[in-house]
């Protein structure tokens, strides 16, 4: 028999076939045979490239992909598979770099995007040359400019890098001399792009630039009040930003009486003016929300400006309030609320929606059980019924403002039903999932209580931060399990009660003091904390992010409700339920467990986990995040 030739075309084409079917050695073959004919063929190298990935040889993949850079420097996929490969291999700097130049040339991989903020999550910025610090700042603007990300990840170590500056470091350490608006120092740093874009789409997490911002407000303020706007004219972009940062930490900066007079003149002046000064509107916006005065909003609801930074604080201030009030009467209610502890909750979140945010990340849709099984590593576990999950059914239970709700979106083909005491958190979800033309989620107000009214079951359950805010966690447990299907999955989020040893200990103050959860009273708390100068426990509360707007703080340390869980409580409510514990979902924590308890290959065993947390007393202090089902 005559062995048949095939074409170039006929060995790719069955090459690609059998990479798919996981024939690796045949399709490996196949490349090589076509490179032999075409060495320089830059789709067969990137596959073959790819290959060697999946097999994980890693050395071997990353010469290839050298060589397709090499033959086409603008590649961007090969990029991000160096990318990859060197984080992989933890070379982190040689992996942010890759990354960066990938989404230069090529913008709209997610992929690589979303890759690059989790590893620049992790960076540590210490001993830059002028140079590094130079790209890393440069990458930041980059990411800061996108809104397809959440800023507030990445927020920290875009500080850091901004305030590597030779210049900006006697910021942090405290040794500008008021007035600030005079210093040549602090007029360099309102222009830059990076620090405006971070006040524009992040909170800023940190005491000193707190401090700093509170003071130039002021000093803008008294300009202001005193005629002379046209001397911080060129400083509008900056008032504007100021404005934004301000709306999204919900006003939580300490004001004082002079100030709140001087803004009461404000506020009186351009509800008189027929024209609008887009300054002075922006200085109010600094100290109040624009929405919040009702002649100013209908002037500017539909007013438009040369300046797209003030039409978008219009569109922050006005335009998205206006629309969550719209929203609130198309959203359905279950049942009226009549728990006398889910109320008081309930108007805690109607008062104060909680988080506010402005972007996430794009969606990369990809099956329900490939990212459970991704979260549980290093467990894998058989799934029986997996065409289950093919339009899985998902409730999340206590989605709040809707963060949540946009990462369960990322299972694909999902049907998705949004819970939430508050009708208020439920409009911004609601604006939030319109604004991303998303039309698979559904919204419902209603109690964890009721929801064993609802007449359907879910293939996921999500109740992450919820439970642990009800009078009885184990009973909102128990109703969520009888509406997970037998093959389910469920997903809870619950309080450590050692980790939050801090938090007990600034609760016990604010109860001691007898202070209220009005905003005086939340922003008169913060300023004694971060005067306090002799209690080193109290001070621990202003290392967390959650200190840093008004809602978080409503929710850090003056809730209503909250019930604290150990290990071991957890252990007894699965037994309780007959559930099985899969793993916990932080892979950072499990990978630091893993090289203490080599006897858990899986990072199942909840009483090493108990042991662990012992030992390491803050390693939850976000909470425990963690992935159950049914024990059928």
């Amino acid at each position: 028999m005559i062995k048949r030739n095939f074409t170039l075309k006929e060995n790719f084409d069955l090459a690609i076939k059998n990479h798919s079917l996981k024939k690796f050695n045949i399709a490996k073959s196949l490349y090589e045979e076509i490179l032999i004919k075409a060495p320089d063929h830059i789709e067969t190298n990137f596959l073959l490239g790819t290959l060697f990935v999946e097999i994980n040889e890693l050395n071997t993949a990353t010469e290839i992909f050298k060589k397709i850079i090499k033959l086409n420097p603008k590649h961007a996929l090969s990029l991000n598979n160096l990318g990859m490969i060197y984080a992989e291999m933890g070379k982190f700097s040689h992996a942010i770099s890759f990354l960066k130049n990938a989404i230069i040339i090529n913008p709209n991989l997610t992929n690589t995007v979303n890759n690059l903020c989790i590893l620049i999550r992790s960076l540590t910025p210490k001993n830059f040359n002028e140079e590094e610090q130079k790209n890393f700042k440069e990458l930041f603007l980059i990411l800061f400019k996108r809104n397809d990300i959440d800023h507030f990840d990445i927020f920290l170590n875009a500080k850091n890098i901004l305030f590597y500056d030779k210049k900006y470091k006697k910021i942090l350490e405290g040794k500008i001399m008021q007035p600030f608006l005079k210093s040549e120092i602090i007029a360099n740093l309102i222009k830059e792009n990076l620090f405006l874009l971070m006040m524009q789409k992040s909170l800023i997490v940190d005491e000193i630039l707190e401090n700093l911002l509170i003071k130039i407000r002021k000093e803008i303020l008294t300009i202001c009040n005193n005629n002379f706007s046209g001397d911080i004219y060129d400083k509008l972009d900056f008032i504007i930003s100021l404005a934004q940062q301000c709306y999204l930490n919900e006003y939580v900066y300490i004001q004082t009486e002079s100030e709140v007079r001087k803004i009461q003149i404000l506020k009186e002046k351009l509800e008189k003016s027929k024209t609008v000064n887009e300054l002075d509107v922006a200085v109010l916006g600094c100290y109040i929300s624009l929405s919040s005065c009702k002649k100013l909003q209908n002037k500017l609801i539909k007013y438009k400006s040369k300046n797209l930074l003030f039409n978008d604080l219009i569109k922050m201030q006005i335009r998205d309030p206006d629309k969550e009030k719209q929203l609130k009467i198309t959203i359905k209610s279950l049942n009226k609320i009549d728990n006398q502890v889910s109320k008081k909750v309930q108007n805690q979140y109607e008062e104060n929606p909680y988080p506010r945010w402005r972007y996430l990340y794009s969606n990369n849709r990809k099956s329900f059980l490939l990212l459970m099984q991704n979260q549980i590593k290093p467990n894998k576990i058989k799934i029986i019924a997996s065409d289950k999950f093919k339009k899985p059914n998902v409730l999340v239970a206590g989605c709040g403002t809707g963060r949540h709700l946009f990462i369960v979106d990322n299972y694909s083909n999902a049907k998705i039903l949004g819970v939430d005491l508050s009708l208020t958190s439920l409009a911004y979800a609601k604006r939030k999932v319109d604004e991303r033309g998303l039309k698979n989620i559904e919204f419902l107000q209603s109690d964890i209580l009721d929801l064993k009214k609802l007449k359907r079951k879910f293939d996921v359950i999500e109740s992450v931060g919820v439970l642990h805010h009800m009078k009885e966690p184990l009973k909102g447990i128990g109703i969520l399990v009888d509406l997970l299907e037998p093959h389910g999955f469920l997903k809870l989020g619950l309080y450590s009660k050692i980790a939050r040893n801090y938090v007990t200990y600034a609760k016990n103050f604010i109860s001691k003091n007898t202070l209220k959860t009005n905003l005086e009273s939340i922003r008169n708390c913060r300023n004694v904390i971060f005067n306090e100068k002799n209690d080193e426990e109290l001070k621990k509360i202003t290392s967390k992010k959650d200190f840093y707007s008004t809602s978080s703080v409503r929710d850090l340390i003056f809730n209503e409700q909250e019930y604290y869980f150990n290990i071991n409580e957890i252990s007894e409510i699965l037994r309780e339920f007959k559930l099985e514990f899969l793993g916990f979902s932080d892979s950072l924590i499990k990978g630091k467990y893993s090289k203490t308890y080599k006897n858990d290959p899986k990072n199942i065993l909840l009483d090493n986990w108990h042991n662990y947390e012992k030992i390491n007393q803050n390693v939850f202090s976000s909470m425990y995040s963690f992935w159950v089902k049914k024990i059928n």
